[in-house]
């Protein structure tokens, strides 16, 4: 299962387990996937995570009709299809000419497989096939993916990823509803699904007394930049994304889509007789944008030695959870503990790459927040706070403080 949750909107999150792209279903498509979804829609209320990461990045499941070889072997080139996207945030990236020795290879990448039935419950869809009665779980290597990707030059997405919040109002022949943690169950679910898929941590808002005080129906209705910005402060992501839907008299469901992240805003629109598929092309395009903008490709040769101070290290749980989080990094190949004194813990790493981009990785997640330098000029003096400049070049190191 992959759970992504967030501490400080801990109680509007929802997470899904990672099921295929609709391609991967014959005959009804999004109808199937859907009924799949409602299958094992599991609410996740999380009160002790601190970071938007997404774990399970290299594992999915397929629905599947037997236990035969030859199914089981597309099967397994379907689920690393969909790892490929969701590690690289390229929906291009499996139909890559230098990764085609890599699905000719799939079955050694894989670490685990198993087989987990399906109920049949009644009232299911209509055309739903009586043979879509089991699904096929796929584990495969992150170490082997990781480094057939960096050969082939396709960028890395970490496990620390960029949390959306997400601002949805459907116009339904005239009536128009707000996606918040109790209405519209079904936009949720399938938005969610397609998440899971790309592995993009997603928020809706709970639109209570507090949502409504700060921000009406109609900013969201006309995407008013400020005060939809300024709504959603309280939820402390890193990107907002505002989709409205309008369902035409001919059928056709149009969308259009707005992300507001770092300061700029991409816009997109999608239209389709199935409102599953622009709720979908909504997610893609977040999963698009953030996967070029922070998708790294990384090259071996280059990489730099650090040290990362973390002040507030205060018991054994906090310096687990510290060394956990800086572990998940993806740009992080190797670490030890350099010293402790008192409640600051120095760690020695390597990482791919530099400490900008070290540093903009932590700042996804909510377990570091970066503090001014601090310099102990003499061992029996106070310490004293000076530019960050002047430590980062007589150091060459990272402050950070441990968030409770």
């Amino acid at each position: 299962m992959i759970e992504i949750s967030s501490r400080a909107i801990f109680h509007a999150a929802f997470s899904l387990r990672a099921v295929p792209r609709s391609a991967h279903l014959p005959g009804s498509g999004w109808l199937r996937s859907l009924f799949f979804l409602g299958c094992c829609f599991v609410l996740v209320f999380s009160l002790n995570s601190d970071a938007a990461e997404v774990d399970g990045l290299y594992e999915t499941e397929v629905l599947v009709t037997s236990q035969g070889r030859n199914e089981r072997n597309e099967a397994i080139r379907m689920a690393l299809d969909e790892v490929l996207i969701r590690v690289s945030g390229d929906r291009n990236t499996p139909r890559l000419e230098a990764l085609r020795g890599l699905y000719k290879r799939s079955l050694q990448l894989v670490q685990q497989y198993r087989y987990r039935a399906l109920p049949r419950r009644a009232g299911a869809p209509v055309g739903m096939s009586d043979e879509l009665t089991q699904v096929l779980r796929v584990s495969f290597d992150p170490a082997a993916i990781d480094q057939a990707l960096r050969k082939a030059a396709v960028p890395l997405w970490g496990q620390v990823r960029p949390a959306t919040l997400v601002w949805v109002v459907v116009d339904d022949g005239g009536v128009r509803s707000l996606m918040a943690a109790d209405t519209l169950p079904e936009v949720k679910q399938v938005m969610q699904l397609q998440a899971q898929r790309r592995g993009l941590p997603l928020f809706v808002p709970l639109w209570d007394l507090e949502d409504q005080m700060a921000l009406r129906f109609s900013d969201v209705w006309g995407n008013f930049q400020d005060a939809i910005l300024n709504g959603s402060a309280r939820y402390a992501t890193e990107a907002i994304l505002v989709g409205r839907l309008f369902h035409q008299s001919d059928g056709i469901w149009e969308s259009r889509w707005t992300l507001y992240q770092g300061g700029e805003a991409a816009h997109w629109q999608a239209s389709s007789p199935l409102q599953a598929e622009v709720l979908s092309a909504g997610v893609d395009g977040v999963a698009d944008h953030l996967g070029r903008r922070f998708a790294k490709v990384f090259d071996e040769s280059q990489s730099s030695r650090l040290k990362v101070a973390v002040k507030d290290v205060r018991s054994l749980q906090g310096y687990a959870r510290t060394l956990q989080f800086l572990q998940s990094l993806d740009v992080v190949t190797a670490m030890q503990v350099g010293s402790v004194m008192g409640e600051t813990v120095t760690f020695d790493l390597q990482v791919r790459g530099d400490s900008e981009g070290l540093a903009q990785t932590i700042s996804f997640g909510r377990t570091l927040v970066a503090v001014p330098a601090v310099i102990n000029v003499d061992a029996g003096d106070a310490l004293q706070t000076p530019s960050w400049e002047m430590a980062a070049e007589t150091y060459d190191q990272l402050w950070y403080r441990l968030l409770p």
